[in-house]
């Protein structure tokens, strides 16, 4: 990833002259689990080595996202479409012919002929051939590389507010750990209190005991293993952020924020207080939406 996240969201838009020819190509990205890439040719009939190279091209530039590559002929940029008038009269009289064959309605208007001819197109040669890569290549790549530049742009603005995310939940634990030192201690009071109501109609509990009590409590109120989990989480995440570690950061994040979500449930059903547990819901909160930028992520 290098220091940029790269979102899977992107569109690019090349063409390519071949000969006497021009192809449009468009590729378009959405997000995807995996990688998935659909070719469509429309009104071309590609090679298989040009579709092998296409999806070769596909692969080694990108890891993750539903990929569609479009190829469609165009008029040439500042070519105007030359009319056939014969082949405009040939078409009628096929038309024609087949109307009467089939006994339907006429005339036949212009709009028919027209859509005839732009459907048959006479003598044009509609397969690119695999000898034809070289020229179509670097078109491909031009394309390629429209899409990458909006995804980077795009990934930039997702790393940026994940970042905000991330600042976010580390001051939610710093504070749910500085709270966290008190409960024990007023959960001691609080027992104290109680067995003191309790002394005119039982017997008075040996200071031993009390202590021992007291010393089980506090340790079932005890975070700091998963607090020191979730530092150590977060330190994870800043480094997938900054480049570090394998490909597919998007995966790693994801998984990052479900571990980090088991730690904040642990967290609030350990520690019965009201401050805390309102702290938690709000670091579930951001750590949703950092799990929503995650999964935009390549």
């Amino acid at each position: 990833m290098g220091n940029d996240a790269i979102s899977m969201t992107g569109f690019g838009r090349a063409r390519a002259t071949l000969g006497s020819r021009t192809v449009g190509i468009e590729i378009r990205s959405l997000n995807h689990r995996g990688l998935d890439i659909k070719l469509r040719g429309y009104d071309l009939q590609l090679a298989p080595e040009i579709e092998a190279e296409i999806l070769r091209l596909v692969r080694q530039t990108i890891s993750r996202g539903s990929v569609t590559v479009n190829l469609r002929e165009e008029v040439a940029q500042g070519q105007a479409a030359v009319l056939d008038p014969g082949w405009m009269r040939e078409s009628y009289a096929t038309l024609e012919a087949m109307r009467a064959e089939l006994n339907l309605p006429g005339p036949l208007d212009m709009g028919t002929v027209v859509a005839y001819m732009a459907l048959v197109k006479p003598g044009s040669t509609p397969e690119i051939a695999a000898a034809r890569w070289p020229e179509l290549a670097p078109g491909v790549e031009a394309a390629l590389a429209g899409m990458c530049a909006m995804r980077a742009k795009e990934g930039a603005a997702i790393r940026a507010d994940i970042e905000q995310r991330l600042a976010n939940l580390r001051r939610l634990v710093e504070k749910i750990a500085e709270l966290a030192e008190g409960v024990p201690l007023r959960a001691a009071r609080r027992l104290e209190e109680r067995l003191a109501t309790l002394t005119s109609t039982v017997p008075a509990i040996e200071p031993a005991r009390l202590a021992q009590e007291v010393a089980m409590l506090a340790e079932r109120l005890d975070v700091s293993e998963e607090l020191a989990r979730l530092r150590a989480h977060l330190d994870h995440l800043a480094q997938i952020l900054d480049g570090k570690g394998k490909d597919a950061p998007g995966r790693r994040i994801d998984f990052l924020v479900q571990e980090i979500g088991r730690e904040c449930n642990t967290v609030g059903s350990k520690i019965q207080d009201a401050v805390i547990a309102a702290l938690v819901i709000d670091g579930k909160a951001e750590l949703e939406k950092l799990r929503e930028q995650g999964q935009n992520i390549e």
